[in-house]
């Protein structure tokens, strides 16, 4: 079962389009998804204060690299408490939300 996991992710990540974090209408796309899919838990907002869990997008964005990002939201930890995106979000989609994150680094440094 690990080796098939393993195999997907990969699959996935080598087959994936590039993470949209300067295409406008891709990152737009991902604040949506965060909006409706994040937030409940994950402050998804530009500023968001920086802390440990659920991180806010903001500090996410600033420590960790654009394919651990897809990793987590994809294949999340046993002990984390978030929904199985695997099963059911398309990885177009899981960009959008990366995209959106690296994004809000960019706001932050411009």
């Amino acid at each position: 079962m690990k080796k098939l996991a393993l195999i997907t992710m990969v699959a996935a990540l080598l087959g994936a389009p590039a993470i949209a974090q300067n295409d406008e209408p891709y990152v737009e796309a991902g604040r949506r998804l965060a909006e409706g899919n994040c937030a409940h838990c994950h402050n998804i907002e530009p500023g968001g204060a920086f802390k440990l869990y659920p991180p806010s997008f903001q500090a996410i964005g600033a420590y960790w690299a654009p394919e651990m990002i897809q990793m987590k939201i994809l294949y999340q930890d046993h002990a984390v408490i978030m929904p199985k995106f695997n099963r059911y979000m398309f990885i177009e989609n899981v960009d959008n939300i990366v995209g959106y994150i690296l994004s809000l680094q960019e706001e932050d440094a411009g």
